[in-house]
């Protein structure tokens, strides 16, 4: 039997026992009920390349990944994407979205969990306590388990990102009390190699000692440099280690009124931010890079992102313009750029993308802006995705290999865009602009009027170098002393009309449109093959006139 027909053979496995390596004297492991399902080899890797600003159009997507308060979160590891929910994940190819495994521990809480090269360990509780596991992230074989009691891991709040550097777990076990005249027991670092679940190395840590104070930890995406941190009121303590031996790198103090301090590590380099005014990027070597002070108050969350051979950090300046610092980590120079005020970004093959709710003005596509960070160029595209429909925000933005990953607020869906080259403008998705209905044309047959209309243009909607004069129009009317008015505003026209169909979620065949969705009291948004416009109406029962009669000037 192949290994790939013996993995389906495996399906679903109920398992109860592993290779247990037990932690502390002889303490016992609890038993785990495990529901997992495995992959026959690792996945294939995918290059840290992103998009070329083109056409976006959608290659694949993985559904079910639930809405709200059941909604799931990702993460993108080593070429897989993890979908977590309470207990556990499914994980699937990077690259093509298909499944590749899952595992789950019913009846547990996932805590946390980390992947370095093909260690994968999960940090799980529940009534019965604590628990380590490791697993081969490529193929999800379980490797080792350990009773987690003896120690705290270190969990970031926001992911669940369990603190993992150079193939080690670090724990952080309390002294035990003393009485009398005895000294005090330290604290004390404990390492788990993450490949085994054996103790690697431990060593004491005295702290400051004071009775309400917080710690975390931090690992940066290379596992280089552990970095540890804690507060005592308005006094802040950051300590660096070296993962392999826990050897000290470095150690920073510092106050402010907040009361914690930030900390963010790519590439083996620390930003400690005591305050939005006080930031100070310190290298593996103990070396200062550079010092961010003043720079303006960062994007949430306040965190440095790797862009080609630089390190970048978003944040406002004095005229409250979004810009992204470049840090320079041989030299410490700094060089700002501008980039558009859009929250959820990453960065990736040396561009920056940032998705928008909306293309332009009322433009119903959601807008890509990739900025080239080498030549600063900006280039703005069509996104087919409507987000205004949908909360008009996103859950998750990734990029893996050649391919954009976006998951909406509102959505169940994981969508992977792939770009290809336009004859048409970029910015109009490919769509020459004389493609484009102008929108009065639209109302030139309002039905049963009798009186001379008087047509208004708003306008012109300008995207990157593109500019659409008479995208929107009114035009008031009278009959018999009535008077109402007609707006026609073309939304889109998409290159097909399967495009197109992406963006409206209506109801088929109303007014004789292929969608009609619903978008007031006396407005509606109608497709009709590859155009979408929205139709509204001062008098309601005047809509369904109005909008036969721009249906029949779209052909």
């Amino acid at each position: 039997m192949s290994s790939r027909r013996m993995s389906a053979a495996v399906g679903l496995l109920l398992l109860t026992t592993g290779c247990s390596l037990f932690g502390g004297d002889g303490e016992d492991v609890p038993e785990i009920r495990r529901e997992q399902t495995f992959a026959s080899a690792a996945p294939r890797r995918v290059a840290d390349a992103g998009p070329a600003p083109g056409i976006m159009r959608e290659a694949w997507r993985i559904r079910g990944l639930g809405q709200e308060e059941q909604a799931r979160y990702i993460r993108l590891e080593g070429g897989q994407l993890f979908i977590v929910g309470a207990d556990g994940f499914d994980v699937h190819d990077a690259g093509t979205g298909r499944k590749r495994w899952h595992y789950r521990e019913p009846g547990r809480e996932l805590s946390g969990f980390a992947v370095n090269k093909d260690n994968l360990v999960i940090a799980s509780r529940s009534q019965q306590g604590h628990h380590l596991t490791g697993l081969a992230a490529g193929t999800g074989r379980l490797r080792w388990e350990r009773g987690g009691d003896e120690g705290t891991p270190f969990i970031r709040g926001h992911g669940n990102g369990l603190a993992m550097g150079e193939g080690v777990v670090p724990l952080l076990v309390r002294g035990e009390p003393t009485s009398g005249d005895e000294e005090e027991q330290p604290d004390e670092f404990l390492a788990i190699d993450a490949a085994t679940g054996e103790e690697r190395w431990r060593r004491p840590h005295h702290g400051p000692g004071c009775e309400t104070g917080t710690r975390s930890a931090a690992t940066d995406t290379d596992g280089s440099v552990l970095v540890f941190s804690e507060s005592c009121g308005d006094d802040h303590y950051v300590y660096a280690f070296n993962p392999s031996d826990g050897k000290p790198l470095w150690s920073r103090t510092g106050t402010s009124e907040d009361s914690l301090v930030g900390i963010s590590v790519r590439s083996g380099a620390t930003l400690i931010e005591l305050d939005e005014h006080t930031r100070t990027l310190v290298g593996r070597d103990d070396r200062e890079i550079a010092r961010l002070n003043g720079t303006g108050e960062c994007l949430s969350p306040c965190s440095l992102l790797r862009v080609g051979d630089d390190l970048g950090l978003r944040h406002f300046d004095e005229s409250r313009n979004v810009v992204m610092s470049l840090i320079d980590v041989s030299n410490g120079k700094v060089r700002t750029l501008t980039t558009p005020h859009d929250i959820t970004s990453v960065t990736a093959g040396g561009r920056w993308y940032g998705v928008s709710s909306g293309l332009a003005g009322t433009l119903l596509p959601a807008g890509l802006n990739i900025v080239d960070m080498a030549t600063q160029q900006l280039t703005t595209v069509p996104v087919p995705l409507n987000l205004e429909s949908q909360g008009g925000s996103l859950r998750w933005l990734g990029v893996a290999g050649d391919h954009l990953l976006v998951d909406t607020s509102e959505g169940d869906d994981l969508i992977a865009y792939a770009s290809t080259p336009a004859r048409g403008p970029l910015e109009l998705g490919g769509v020459a602009k004389d493609d484009w209905p102008d929108a009065c044309d639209l109302l030139k047959d309002v039905p049963g009027k009798t009186i001379a209309r008087t047509p208004m243009v708003e306008g012109p909607v300008k995207i990157g170098e593109q500019e659409l004069a008479r995208s929107r129009c009114h035009v008031d009317y009278s009959d018999d002393g009535d008077s109402g008015q007609a707006i026609a505003e073309v939304e889109w026209v998409s290159a097909s009309p399967a495009e197109a169909d992406g963006l409206v979620d209506g109801e088929p065949g109303l007014y004789g449109a292929d969608e009609v969705q619903k978008t007031g009291e006396s407005s509606v948004r109608v497709r009709k093959g590859r155009f979408v416009v929205e139709v509204q109406s001062r008098l309601s029962e005047d809509l369904q006139p109005i909008v036969a009669g721009v249906l029949a000037s779209l052909g």
